[in-house]
């Protein structure tokens, strides 16, 4: 079966033929057959036969708008679309329009208008756009490749992380948040907020640590997930949508990280080097749950095998 490929499964693309990696390779990494990188790869090449992730987004973009302009049925038929105006301007509904006339269905119709928005006038009832019932929401661009967090296996021992982002007033800066599910060790650096980002930071920070799992938040934030599964070899889960308590060491941590760095502050005024300094005196902190040890006492300390 066909698989569309989505704007961050280009960026990924991307980055692994600068690697030189096997279109075989490619697809594995993100859980699709080989002939669909093959065929992305051909038809949105430059023509100099480079691979760049934006302008083959765009191309492929352009290449289905047009597609779809051929079989619009109002859009192609004048004598339709007249019909079309002249019975909305007389207040008819588009199903009216089509129990009266059955030129197309009254769906066809709500598209249209939805594409000239002029035409909202002439409907009664102008409220919020809904689906259609019996239908389901279309997940985000990145959501179909996800592991949900049901599919994690049972957590023992060091490395099995989860993560989340603490963002700052502007939104433009945030501090990227791993907290080890046992030891309650925390890993966090201050990063744009951006998946790229995250992507490039995450690979660098674990790549020195156990690593097992990692199990984040829902933002879009961590839309390059196959990349990190790929290049730290490990596996990627995501809490249930409005579901922190899933992920309560990471929650819990980041509330602590909020005494230093409340809401509403503004992250262009600090520096890593703050944010450092918040980290050893956390991963310093004796807990309860770990019979009053630190953090960084048991990560240290505790002698596991792990495969990352």
């Amino acid at each position: 079966m066909h698989t569309h490929i989505t704007k961050d499964n280009r960026v990924c693309i991307a980055m692994l033929l600068r690697r030189s990696e096997s279109y075989t390779q490619i697809a594995k990494a993100l859980g699709v057959h080989r002939t669909t990188i093959a065929r992305e790869v051909t038809r949105n090449s430059d023509p100099d036969g480079h691979y760049d992730a934006r302008r083959a987004h765009k191309r492929a973009r352009e290449r289905r708008k047009e597609s779809k302009v051929l079989y619009r049925i109002i859009d192609i038929d004048a004598t339709v679309r007249e019909l079309i105006h002249a019975q909305l301007k007389k207040r008819l509904s588009p199903e009216q329009i089509e129990g009266r006339f059955g030129k197309v269905s009254f769906m066809t119709t709500y598209r249209y208008i939805e594409r000239k928005p002029h035409l909202k006038k002439y409907l009664r009832r102008r409220g919020r756009k809904r689906r259609k019932y019996g239908t389901k929401r279309i997940q985000s661009r990145y959501q179909a490749n996800k592991r949900s967090i049901h599919e994690r296996p049972d957590i023992v021992g060091l490395g099995h992380w989860e993560g989340d982002t603490v963002v700052g007033k502007e939104r433009r800066w945030s501090i990227l948040t791993h907290v080890d599910k046992e030891s309650g060790y925390l890993i966090a650096d201050l990063i744009p907020h951006s998946s790229d980002a995250v992507y490039s930071q995450v690979c660098k920070r674990m790549n020195n640590v156990p690593c097992a799992t990692i199990t984040y938040d829902n933002g879009s934030e961590f839309a390059l997930h196959k990349m990190i599964e790929h290049d730290l070899h490990t596996e990627v889960y995501f809490a249930d949508v409005g579901s922190p308590h899933q992920r309560g060491s990471n929650e819990n941590t980041n509330g602590l990280l909020r005494d230093y760095f409340p809401k509403g502050t503004s992250f262009a005024t600090i520096t890593n080097k703050d944010v450092q300094r918040v980290v050893r005196i956390l991963n310093n902190r004796p807990r309860k749950r770990l019979n009053y040890l630190t953090p960084r006492e048991m990560f240290k300390n505790k002698g596991v095998q792990f495969k990352c």
